[in-house]
Protein backbone atom coordinates (compact mmCIF):
# COMPACT_ATOMS: atom_id res chain seq x y z
CA UNK A 1 0.00 0.00 0.00
CA UNK A 2 1.12 3.47 -0.73
CA UNK A 3 0.18 6.38 1.59
CA UNK A 4 0.47 10.03 0.61
CA UNK A 5 2.26 12.21 3.04
CA UNK A 6 0.15 14.99 4.51
CA UNK A 7 1.91 18.18 3.44
CA UNK A 8 0.34 20.16 6.29
CA UNK A 9 1.76 17.95 9.03
CA UNK A 10 5.10 19.75 9.08
CA UNK A 11 3.49 23.15 9.49
CA UNK A 12 0.81 22.04 11.96
CA UNK A 13 2.84 22.74 15.14
CA UNK A 14 3.56 26.28 13.90
CA UNK A 15 -0.12 26.78 13.04
CA UNK A 16 -1.23 25.45 16.43
CA UNK A 17 1.21 27.70 18.28
CA UNK A 18 0.08 30.73 16.29
CA UNK A 19 -3.60 29.89 16.86
CA UNK A 20 -2.99 29.50 20.58
CA UNK A 21 -1.21 32.87 20.71
CA UNK A 22 -4.10 34.59 18.89
CA UNK A 23 -6.63 32.92 21.20
CA UNK A 24 -4.63 33.88 24.29
CA UNK A 25 -4.29 37.50 23.15
CA UNK A 26 -7.98 37.87 22.30
CA UNK A 27 -9.03 36.19 25.55
CA UNK A 28 -6.81 38.55 27.55
CA UNK A 29 -8.28 41.53 25.67
CA UNK A 30 -11.84 40.33 26.29
CA UNK A 31 -11.05 39.66 29.96
CA UNK A 32 -10.20 43.36 30.38
CA UNK A 33 -13.78 44.26 29.46
CA UNK A 34 -16.94 43.73 31.43
CA UNK A 35 -20.39 42.82 30.20
CA UNK A 36 -22.18 45.87 28.73
CA UNK A 37 -25.24 45.18 30.91
CA UNK A 38 -23.06 45.48 34.01
CA UNK A 39 -21.21 48.54 32.67
CA UNK A 40 -24.44 50.42 31.96
CA UNK A 41 -25.99 49.44 35.28
CA UNK A 42 -22.85 50.56 37.16
CA UNK A 43 -22.82 53.86 35.25
CA UNK A 44 -26.49 54.43 36.10
CA UNK A 45 -25.77 53.84 39.79
CA UNK A 46 -22.96 56.41 39.64
CA UNK A 47 -25.27 58.92 37.97
CA UNK A 48 -27.88 58.46 40.67
CA UNK A 49 -25.30 58.74 43.47
CA UNK A 50 -24.19 62.07 41.92
CA UNK A 51 -27.84 63.27 41.82
CA UNK A 52 -27.95 63.09 38.01
CA UNK A 53 -30.76 61.61 35.95
CA UNK A 54 -30.17 57.95 35.11
CA UNK A 55 -30.76 56.32 31.75
CA UNK A 56 -34.25 54.81 31.84
CA UNK A 57 -33.71 52.44 28.91
CA UNK A 58 -30.64 50.47 30.01
CA UNK A 59 -31.36 47.71 27.48
CA UNK A 60 -31.44 50.23 24.62
CA UNK A 61 -28.10 51.71 25.67
CA UNK A 62 -26.57 48.22 25.96
CA UNK A 63 -27.78 47.40 22.44
CA UNK A 64 -26.31 50.65 21.12
CA UNK A 65 -22.94 49.99 22.80
CA UNK A 66 -22.78 46.48 21.40
CA UNK A 67 -23.60 47.75 17.90
CA UNK A 68 -20.83 50.35 18.13
CA UNK A 69 -18.39 47.73 19.44
CA UNK A 70 -19.24 45.35 16.62
CA UNK A 71 -19.72 47.65 13.63
CA UNK A 72 -18.16 51.01 14.63
CA UNK A 73 -21.27 52.71 13.23
CA UNK A 74 -24.59 53.81 14.68
CA UNK A 75 -27.76 51.86 13.92
CA UNK A 76 -29.89 53.05 10.98
CA UNK A 77 -32.32 55.03 13.13
CA UNK A 78 -29.64 57.71 13.64
CA UNK A 79 -29.16 60.66 11.31
CA UNK A 80 -26.86 63.66 11.62
CA UNK A 81 -28.21 67.13 12.35
CA UNK A 82 -27.04 68.23 8.89
CA UNK A 83 -29.00 65.43 7.21
CA UNK A 84 -32.11 66.16 9.29
CA UNK A 85 -31.97 69.86 8.36
CA UNK A 86 -31.60 69.00 4.67
CA UNK A 87 -34.77 66.91 5.00
CA UNK A 88 -36.68 69.87 6.44
CA UNK A 89 -36.17 69.73 10.22
CA UNK A 90 -35.78 73.20 11.74
CA UNK A 91 -32.83 72.25 13.95
CA UNK A 92 -34.67 73.60 16.97
CA UNK A 93 -34.52 71.00 19.79
CA UNK A 94 -38.12 71.87 20.72
CA UNK A 95 -39.30 70.75 17.26
CA UNK A 96 -39.89 67.06 16.72
CA UNK A 97 -37.86 65.34 14.04
CA UNK A 98 -40.92 63.26 13.36
CA UNK A 99 -42.83 66.24 11.95
CA UNK A 100 -40.78 65.55 8.82
CA UNK A 101 -42.14 62.33 7.31
CA UNK A 102 -38.78 60.99 6.13
CA UNK A 103 -37.36 61.45 9.67
CA UNK A 104 -40.12 59.45 11.36
CA UNK A 105 -38.63 57.09 14.01
CA UNK A 106 -35.17 58.73 13.59
CA UNK A 107 -32.85 60.17 16.24
CA UNK A 108 -29.93 62.56 16.01
CA UNK A 109 -26.54 60.86 16.09
CA UNK A 110 -23.16 60.93 14.42
CA UNK A 111 -22.48 64.64 14.87
CA UNK A 112 -18.84 65.44 15.54
CA UNK A 113 -18.08 67.05 18.91
CA UNK A 114 -15.08 68.28 20.85
CA UNK A 115 -14.38 67.05 24.38
CA UNK A 116 -11.58 67.96 26.82
CA UNK A 117 -10.31 64.35 26.92
CA UNK A 118 -9.77 64.40 23.16
CA UNK A 119 -6.27 63.55 21.95
CA UNK A 120 -4.75 64.76 18.70
CA UNK A 121 -6.22 62.88 15.76
CA UNK A 122 -9.17 61.49 17.70
CA UNK A 123 -12.70 62.13 16.53
CA UNK A 124 -15.61 62.09 18.94
CA UNK A 125 -19.30 61.88 18.12
CA UNK A 126 -22.59 62.05 19.99
CA UNK A 127 -25.80 60.07 19.78
CA UNK A 128 -29.12 61.00 21.35
CA UNK A 129 -30.58 58.63 23.92
CA UNK A 130 -34.21 58.30 24.92
CA UNK A 131 -35.74 60.69 22.41
CA UNK A 132 -39.49 60.87 22.84
CA UNK A 133 -41.63 61.10 19.70
CA UNK A 134 -38.81 62.79 17.83
CA UNK A 135 -38.04 65.30 20.58
CA UNK A 136 -34.43 65.30 21.75
CA UNK A 137 -33.62 64.63 25.39
CA UNK A 138 -30.63 65.86 27.38
CA UNK A 139 -29.14 62.34 27.33
CA UNK A 140 -26.29 61.57 24.95
CA UNK A 141 -23.74 58.86 24.34
CA UNK A 142 -20.34 60.26 23.43
CA UNK A 143 -18.13 57.84 21.55
CA UNK A 144 -15.00 57.57 19.44
CA UNK A 145 -14.10 54.80 16.98
CA UNK A 146 -10.53 55.05 18.33
CA UNK A 147 -11.52 54.23 21.93
CA UNK A 148 -13.49 51.51 23.66
CA UNK A 149 -14.52 53.73 26.56
CA UNK A 150 -17.64 55.76 26.02
CA UNK A 151 -19.04 58.72 27.90
CA UNK A 152 -22.59 59.33 29.00
CA UNK A 153 -24.22 62.65 29.75
CA UNK A 154 -27.75 63.07 30.97
CA UNK A 155 -27.63 66.87 31.31
CA UNK A 156 -26.74 68.23 27.84
CA UNK A 157 -23.01 67.62 28.33
CA UNK A 158 -22.79 69.73 31.50
CA UNK A 159 -21.11 66.69 33.05
CA UNK A 160 -19.99 63.34 31.69
CA UNK A 161 -19.42 59.96 33.23
CA UNK A 162 -17.36 57.19 31.68
CA UNK A 163 -18.91 53.89 30.65
CA UNK A 164 -16.27 51.21 31.01
CA UNK A 165 -15.18 49.33 27.91
CA UNK A 166 -17.57 46.43 27.56
CA UNK A 167 -18.55 43.46 25.44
Amino acid sequence: MHFRRNTLSGSFPKFAALSFLVLLTSTTYAADKINCDAAVHETNQQLESNNNKPVNDEAGLVKLLRTLNKDDVLPVQYVTTEYAKKQGWSGNPQDSLWKVWVLNKKEIGGDSIQIPEQKSGEKWYSADLESVRGLRSAKRLIYSPQRQERYLTTNDNASRIIIKACI
